[in-house]
């Protein structure tokens, strides 16, 4: 933080922050696979104040969807993050198609958030996968 003259008599101060190094940073991933509903929000919600307990400061939600251009599962999104604003979270949405291969690539811990309609081959990857995913299913709490 800097401080700056805004013009005769007036000084304030001014925050500069490089987007590349908020992004750079480590997120904990959490994997919302299934079509977006009430119950993958409710289920969503306790895997964010889950992680708040835990100490996470920054998640990085990824949407997997048949249609990632289709944009309204944000307006269901609204509560999680209105309800967590001391967090970085950051949104992203992929194609259900590259779940599979997204699948193989994971080092980390990742929290699945998964709804009714979930691909069995994700499942099978899921199982052979050990400790790599934690579930948590939004369906039949």
């Amino acid at each position: 933080m800097s401080k700056v003259r805004l013009g005769e008599g007036l000084e304030g101060f001014q925050l500069t922050i490089k987007v590349g190094s908020v992004l750079g940073q480590r997120f904990s991933e959490v994997w919302i696979v299934g079509e977006p509903s009430e119950d993958i929000v409710e289920a969503l919600k306790r895997v964010v104040r889950d992680s708040t307990s835990k100490g996470v400061k920054r998640l990085k939600l990824i949407f997997y969807l048949s249609n990632p251009r289709d944009l309204n599962y944000l307006n269901l999104l609204r509560p999680v993050l209105l309800e967590n604003v001391s967090m970085s979270i950051v949104v992203e949405e992929r194609s259900i198609k590259n779940l599979l291969d997204d699948v193989r690539l994971v080092k980390d811990e990742v929290n699945v958030v998964m709804g009714s309609m979930v691909p069995v081959e994700f499942m099978k990857a899921v199982e052979l996968s050990g400790s790599k995913f934690k579930v948590v299913r939004a369906h039949g709490r």
